[in-house]
């Protein structure tokens, strides 16, 4: 039960765990909880033998910065469940007062709690990506038999998305760059508002919503399942991301996804809305794109028009649906709610006139690329029937349900979680590599500098 020396450099820690039949139940469902809970206790005591003789192995390599002192016990919850280990408390070689420290703290220092291990901490982020904190607290709770704050996991994401975020600021991905070949690189971005927390008896005034970005990349579409009849499709190499930095730093990186992931040479379409901000992203990072002015807004802002006039709303959208600027603009020349609403047809009629680009732009892509064929599905359509579904899943369903409310940073730190779990080699790679290194990733980039003074 104990570890023993072999050398000075090899220890072999063993654990026995046994089961005598007088002690087997008859049944199995108890004899498979009994079995369950011997491993289990196995588990902690191996864990807690582990813990001490790394930190022997530690002391070994700083004899001559170090001296232990005395052991002490902290109690930190394991896939095993609570465990009491034993800790070292070392003190610097020297030193007449102080410098004293455990070893827990120069062990566990890259961790955002010390209550929780590391594959406890990875867990808390996965289920805080999918749930709110509280039910990833009572999911953890069903894992590992131990009740766990939801001020825990709201700490273990924060601290760790605040490191990812870092990173990102740093111009350090850490997914892995697989440039892929492509004939079409299309290229989606729309953004949605997240309800802005504020503390009780803030100051009146103060915005109470923020906005959220979220663009994506494919190089076309496929149909998920064979079956005759399925409308199911699938986004070939799709990447996408999420951030509420300011639409200038988004569109940035947006553009560096794109460049990541695909090859030079494919034919590029982007598809957006006419904000104005979305238009400055769009003169500035994808220039060499096709623009395509997305019809769903088109038809959101006849529909304010027209109301419930079903007849003169298939009109006017027959001549946008034909990609002819000139032929839509004719159509509301000739609405009767040219008059009767005057304020709602001036507004349409200047969003067609200054986005003409955007509707007429469908016949510069090739129509081998706009034209399914057969079971084929075309590459690039003009709708945002893609990035909608994308919002209502990776935002809708985690950001804005139950009257959900964010703090900028908050929000931020969690969707850079969110985007990176999207791809599980690059979740296990970025967490055993960094999230738990100490070591900064570029630490040549201006943000390193420490501050004047």
């Amino acid at each position: 039960m104990s570890p023993t020396v072999l050398n000075q450099t090899t220890e072999v820690i063993k654990v026995v765990c046994s089961m005598s039949l007088s002690e087997m139940p008859q049944d199995v469902k108890a004899l498979e909880e009994r079995i369950i809970e011997r491993v289990r206790e196995s588990g902690r005591e191996f864990y807690a033998l582990c813990f001490g003789a790394l930190q022997l192995r530690w002391l070994q390599e700083h004899r001559t910065d170090h001296i232990a002192v005395r052991w002490r016990t902290i109690d930190q919850l394991t896939p095993f469940g609570l465990i009491r280990l034993p800790v070292r408390v070392v003190r610097e070689r020297g030193k007449q007062r102080g410098g004293y420290f455990t070893l827990s703290k120069a062990l566990l220092k890259p961790k955002a709690t010390r209550l929780l291990s590391p594959w406890v901490e990875k867990r808390a982020l996965e289920a805080a990506t999918c749930l709110n904190y509280r039910p990833a607290a009572a999911e953890l709770w069903r894992w590992l038999q131990v009740r766990v704050s939801a001020w825990l996991i709201w700490k273990c994401v924060q601290f760790h998305g605040a490191r990812l975020c870092e990173q990102l600021e740093r111009q350090w991905w850490p997914d892995r760059a697989l440039p892929r070949r492509a004939d079409v690189v299309v290229t989606e971005i729309d953004s949605t508002y997240l309800k802005a927390q504020h503390r009780r008896g803030a100051a009146q005034g103060r915005c109470t919503h923020f906005p959220v970005h979220l663009g994506l990349h494919y190089s076309g579409r496929e149909r998920r399942y064979q079956k005759r009849g399925s409308t199911s499709v699938r986004l070939r190499n799709k990447r996408w991301i999420l951030s509420t930095e300011p639409l200038s730093i988004f569109g940035r990186r947006l553009a560096w996804q794109r460049l990541r992931h695909f090859a030079p040479g494919s034919f590029e379409v982007l598809l957006s809305d006419a904000d104005e901000g979305l238009k400055w992203v769009r003169e500035r990072e994808f220039g060499q794109s096709q623009w395509l002015l997305d019809r769903w807004h088109i038809a959101q802002n006849v529909r304010t028009l027209v109301c419930d006039d079903e007849r003169e709303h298939r009109r006017i959208m027959a001549a946008v649906w034909k990609s002819d600027s000139e032929a839509v603009l004719e159509a509301l020349r000739v609405s009767p709610y040219r008059h009767m609403r005057p304020i709602e047809f001036n507004a349409l009629f200047g969003y067609i006139l200054g986005n003409r680009d955007g509707i007429d732009n469908w016949h510069s892509i090739p129509s081998a690329l706009r034209r399914s064929l057969g079971r084929r599905l075309a590459p690039v359509r003009s709708g945002s029937g893609v990035i909608e579904k994308n919002i209502e899943v990776h935002i809708a369903r985690r950001f804005k349900r139950q009257g959900r409310s964010w703090t900028r940073p908050g929000a931020e730190h969690l969707a850079q979680l969110l985007w990176l779990q999207t791809h599980h080699a690059d979740w296990a790679h970025w967490w055993s590599k960094t999230a738990l290194a100490k070591t900064r990733v570029n630490p040549g980039w201006p943000s390193c500098a420490p501050p004047a003074n």
